[in-house]
């Protein structure tokens, strides 16, 4: 019997490791990544809304800052200004009041989720991630602009191309 015990007990335990690397493996494709690239002089963005490449090199300044906007909207944006008049926005935002809100102004707010959830249905436009411009009001030549759904990962972008800035390494930051 113990002859037929060993053999059952290795399978089993082979079995389960692989099960458990192929579910973590599964696990990580759902996560943001931030992986150093062979393109050594380059920072990259792969993010819902579009792509961004810049060359390390011809970064002058970053920064990450949050701001109000009629008293409505709580603006959270990381920008990164190189020569010339490219500057790259990302932000994400969230309504002012949001996280202690009454019942009566969550439910306002519910109500406005919804209904831009129903707008990307049938325009199969996702508001979370596309940028929204008020002609001419919110046109600013040479900005190249981002919507990322929430501040969290806007803060992992910042801290990518902060590592990225630090270590003189290319990195890809990829949001899934």
């Amino acid at each position: 019997m113990n002859f037929f015990l060993k053999p059952i007990i290795l399978s089993s335990l082979f079995t389960i490791t692989a099960i458990s690397q192929v579910s973590y493996a599964q696990e990580d494709d759902d996560k943001n990544s931030d992986v150093t690239t062979s393109a050594k002089s380059f920072w990259e963005a792969e993010i819902p809304g579009g792509n961004y490449m810049v060359s390390l090199r011809s970064i002058s300044s970053l920064s990450i800052h949050s701001y109000i906007v009629n008293q409505t909207f709580m603006v959270h944006e990381v920008n990164i200004v190189t020569p010339g008049n490219g500057l790259a926005r990302f932000y994400a935002y969230d309504v002012a009041g949001e996280g202690g809100a009454s019942n009566v102004v969550k439910n306002v707010i519910d109500k406005g989720k919804e209904v831009l959830s129903r707008g990307t249905g049938r325009t199969g436009v996702d508001a979370n991630t596309t940028v929204e411009k008020e002609y001419p009001l919110t046109t600013h030549a040479g900005t190249i602009e981002y919507k990322l759904v929430d501040k969290e990962d806007l803060d992992q972008l910042y801290k990518s191309i902060q590592r990225a800035l630090r270590e003189n390494r290319g990195r890809k930051f990829t949001i899934r």
